[in-house]
């Protein structure tokens, strides 16, 4: 199994401004993000479908890990590396149950007691969030870096991916609280130079050395 960590990307071809969501995500992953997510609540099942055989192959050509929002079968269907789902999305132990122990399966928590209660599931990361305002996604829980600060003092062991209005100069807030995983959606995918900006980033983060 792939392991979550580093700089990870939603896309959304519905937060582009109108950009392709494929060319994008070429951009993305060729300029070093380590995961990318597709999500897309809005668009018909056939339309995600074929989304998600062209992102997985852009992912597969430059080694990224491929995350599905939501759609287990999709996830499975187009061999994505696993699926992302949400507080009112199908739950972890089904996704298990249907992927299997290979793929890699994430879900939305906002608090400390959230975030314990993830840790008995069979899951393979948490994404604590939302860390700062976003207008990405407007049904956001509020959280903050302090969340995944503390449950890294607890000795949480499941990978934490902050998530949730984090750009180039909140990214190392995120890390010195000891996340995993930086995930970031329009400040990549809404920037006039999408691989530069993730370069820069992901330049940042590996530089910072706590």
């Amino acid at each position: 199994m792939k392991e979550i960590s580093g700089l990870y990307v939603i896309v959304d071809p519905h937060q582009m401004g109108g950009k392709d969501l494929v060319a994008i995500t070429r951009l993305i992953s060729e300029g070093g993000a380590d995961i990318i997510q597709l999500r897309n609540k809005l668009d018909p099942e056939q339309t995600v479908l074929e989304q998600a055989k062209k992102i997985k192959e852009v992912c597969k050509i430059n080694n990224t890990v491929f995350i599905v929002n939501d759609r287990m079968d999709i996830s499975k269907l187009v061999g994505a590396d696993g699926v992302h789902v949400g507080r009112d999305d199908t739950p972890v132990e089904t996704c298990r149950k249907y992927l299997g122990e290979n793929f890699i399966i994430g879900n939305s928590n906002s608090t400390f007691k959230e975030a314990q209660q993830s840790s008995s599931l069979n899951l393979d990361y948490v994404a604590i969030g939302s860390l700062f305002e976003t207008k990405t996604k407007k049904d956001t829980m509020p959280s903050s870096v302090e969340v995944i600060r503390n449950l890294k003092t607890s000795g949480y062991s499941i990978p934490i991916v902050g998530i949730g209005g984090i750009n180039k100069e909140r990214v190392l807030q995120v890390i010195d609280a000891g996340a995993n995983a930086v995930c970031i959606s329009s400040a990549i995918t809404q920037s006039s130079k999408p691989k530069i900006e993730t370069q820069e980033i992901k330049k940042l983060m590996l530089s910072y050395e706590k």
